[in-house]
């Protein structure tokens, strides 16, 4: 089943939403947005300062948020 997750709860600057059926389809979508002006670059570039997590760790605390998510109606 979809899940959607939003720009932001990404790390993204918007309330922009993307779905798909696993994580990695909803990440790959967002990344997309996510390159698509100076606003969001910015954001996605300062992550690991603001997170505290490097990429691995950011990419398992949200597979984590995705499975706990609830299936698109």
């Amino acid at each position: 089943m979809s899940k959607t997750l939003t720009c932001r709860e990404l790390g993204g600057t918007c309330d922009a939403q993307f779905s798909g059926d696993s994580f990695m389809e909803v990440m790959q979508k967002g990344a997309a947005h996510m390159m698509s002006d100076e606003a969001h670059k910015e954001s996605i570039m300062g992550m690991e300062q603001r997170t505290g997590e490097n990429q691995q760790q950011w990419m398992d605390r949200m597979q984590k948020e995705f499975d706990a998510k609830s299936d698109d109606k």
